[in-house]
């Protein structure tokens, strides 16, 4: 079952099963198949749930979800800041992500089995990486769920200018899905014996689709990620040619530059002057140009998400206003959880985050063993969305959560596995 979550989540575009009313958030293939998952495994383990429950990161996210469920009572029935509607459906999404650690965790048991998801992991990115590009290169559908419009699951063709999205909502998901991929093929091609021109080849695709998808936090979380990975792997000539590739994609993608000059020019060198002009009273101020060039996206954030964000955090500094309560998106999932859930729902969500670094930084002797590459790709993985999180709602993204919280668990039952061999 984790493979065929590997396998489906990231590849079947986001066609809407069933909407839900009063939004265009809809119930969907990979949400059926993430219940039956799980019902089935509650059924098969349920005698094992002392050994689940007996993790430390699964007690952090019970009480993360203890903390979420007093968050949206409190918002529902007393400060009446969230809709019980789509409260509900935001809290109950939390839990469907993070219940496929539960899954995942029991699910492997023995390396081969780590090994099976290495080689899934890898072919799903090359799958992904080619099915973007076709959309650039040969007008592959598109299925995004950017507006309320496109949600409906109208197939289309990228526009120009437009940014690749694969299969997944958006671009920002695609991009930030590629960070997995991106370090575990970088770590794989360190290990002896492995074939290095086909890890090169899918490398490239994806990082090349990555590029495609133009989003500047990600490229930024890449160049790091990649960067702090090798200098742990003590590979200072991989890092020397790696610091050169990342600098000349710059000037490779066109559009990933433009928007990084946008910003920078637009947003932090151009700075506001008295403009007197005439008011316009039939132009809607949504429709008018901005009277001096700015970073749209940017300006968002700061002029009108965050702040909204902020309010909500003051309302209820405890324990938030309830899941929901700040609209679809934020654009800063540490602000949307300080609203949502507030200070306590926050540091229990620190506190998951928390337990998974201090088990996966770890110092081995042996860098040739694919269970340490697989779980340090994925740890420097986790920083990347760390700082993706600043500005997208990166861990509410479904693809991105199901695979993030199936990989963590793979980890700790790669941990489980050594510690069960070393105990003998």
């Amino acid at each position: 079952m984790v493979i065929l979550v590997l396998l489906v989540v990231p590849l079947y575009p986001k066609f809407p099963l069933v909407g839900v009313s009063g939004t265009f958030v809809a119930i969907r293939l990979e949400d059926i198949l993430i219940a039956v998952t799980v019902i089935i495994w509650a059924v098969v383990h349920f005698r094992d749930w002392r050994q689940v429950v007996g993790q430390p990161v699964t007690r952090a996210i019970l009480l993360y979800w203890a903390v979420g469920a007093v968050a949206i009572f409190g918002a529902i029935f007393v400060t009446k800041t969230a809709d019980w509607q789509q409260g509900l459906l935001h809290y109950f999404r939390r839990i469907e992500y993070m219940s496929l650690f539960m899954v995942a965790y029991s699910a492997l048991e023995t390396k081969v089995h780590l090994a099976l998801v290495t080689k899934v992991l890898v072919v799903v990115a090359a799958i992904v990486a080619l099915y973007g590009i076709g959309q650039l290169l040969l007008n592959f559908p598109v299925i995004s769920t950017n507006n309320s419009e496109f949600s409906k699951g109208l197939a289309l063709t990228l526009g120009p200018g437009a940014r690749i999205n694969s299969t997944f909502a958006g671009h920002y998901d695609l991009a930030a899905y590629s960070l997995f991929p991106i370090l575990l093929i970088v770590g794989l091609a360190t290990l002896p014996g492995r074939n290095k021109l086909v890890l090169g080849v899918i490398g490239a695709l994806t990082y090349w689709a990555m590029l495609l998808s133009a989003s500047r936090v990600t490229f930024a979380a890449v160049v790091l990620t990649v960067s702090l990975f090798l200098w742990y792997l003590r590979k200072k000539t991989w890092l020397l040619a790696w610091l050169v590739i990342a600098a000349a994609s710059i000037w490779l993608s066109p559009q990933l530059a433009g928007r990084y000059k946008e910003l920078i020019v637009n947003q932090f060198l151009t700075f506001a002057s008295p403009v007197s002009a005439q008011v316009d009273t039939v132009v809607p101020d949504a429709l008018k140009a901005p009277a001096q060039p700015e970073d749209r996206s940017f300006n968002i954030r700061l002029k009108v998400e965050w702040p909204r964000a902020i309010r909500s955090m003051l309302h209820n500094p405890i324990v938030g206003t309830g899941y929901s309560s700040v609209g679809l998106a934020v654009d800063n999932d540490y602000l949307r959880s300080l609203a949502e859930t507030g200070i306590l729902g926050t540091l229990a969500l620190v506190l998951v985050f928390g337990r998974v670094f201090k088990a996966l930084w770890v110092k081995n002797n042996s860098q040739t063993t694919l269970s340490f590459i697989f779980s340090q790709a994925v740890m420097w993985g986790l920083v990347g969305l760390l700082v993706n999180a600043v500005f997208i709602d990166v861990f509410e993204a479904s693809k991105v959560a199901y695979t993030f919280w199936t990989l963590i668990a793979v980890l700790f039952a790669t941990i489980k596995l050594a510690t069960a061999k070393g105990a003998k």
